[in-house]
C-alpha cells in the first residue's frame, strides 16, 4: 500500500478501495487493506454516532472547488458489506470529504495523532491511523471530525 501521507491520486475522478461515511460534523473515508476494518467502522459509525454511508468498498472521489467530495460507483450505491452477514443495502448520499482515517494494525497506532494528510488532485484533509477493529475507533473518528470543525487538531495532543 502507498505511503497514505503522501498519497496522491493524477485523475479528475477516481475510484479507490476504501468506505466513506457522512457524520454530522463532516464527511469521513476509510481507507486500509482487506480485511482491515473499513465496512465494520463505517457501520458502527453509522448505527452509534448517526453517520449516514457514502460508499462502501469502492469510492469515486472528485474535486467540488477547494474539497473533496465522495460518492459510490452507480453499480454500489447503498450497498454495505458485513463479513459474517452478507451484503445489506441502506441510505447513502455523496458528501465532502473533512478527514481521512488509515486503518492498519493495533501496534502501528501512535499515542497522540500525527501530522499526516491524505491528497488527491491538490486537495489535502487530515490523516489519523487507527486500528478498525478496537472499540474505541467509533468514538476517536467521530469526536476527531467534530474537533476539526471546531479549529483542527491540537498540537501536543491535548483538547479542552
Amino acid at each position: 500500500m502507498p505511503e497514505m501521507s503522501k498519497l496522491k491520486h493524477g485523475a479528475k475522478t477516481e475510484t479507490l478501495h476504501g468506505s466513506a461515511v457522512a457524520l454530522k460534523d463532516g464527511g469521513v473515508l476509510l481507507l486500509g487493506a482487506a480485511g482491515s476494518g473499513k465496512s465494520s467502522l463505517a457501520i458502527h459509525l453509522i448505527d452509534h454516532y448517526g453517520g449516514r454511508l457514502i460508499a462502501d468498498d469502492r469510492i469515486r472521489l472528485t474535486v467540488e472547488g477547494t474539497k473533496l467530495k465522495a460518492a459510490p460507483p452507480d453499480n454500489l450505491a447503498g450497498l454495505l458489506e458485513l463479513r459474517g452477514l452478507g451484503i445489506v443495502a441502506m441510505p447513502h448520499q455523496a458528501a465532502l470529504i473533512d478527514m481521512a482515517v488509515e486503518l492498519v494494525a493495533r501496534a502501528e497506532v501512535p499515542r497522540l495523532a500525527e501530522l499526516n494528510v491524505f491528497t488527491h488532485e491538490k486537495i489535502s484533509v487530515p490523516l489519523i491511523r487507527l486500528h478498525g477493529h478496537d472499540m474505541a475507533s467509533g468514538a476517536i473518528v467521530a469526536r476527531a471530525v467534530a474537533h476539526l470543525s471546531k479549529g483542527g487538531f491540537a498540537t501536543g495532543g491535548i483538547y479542552r
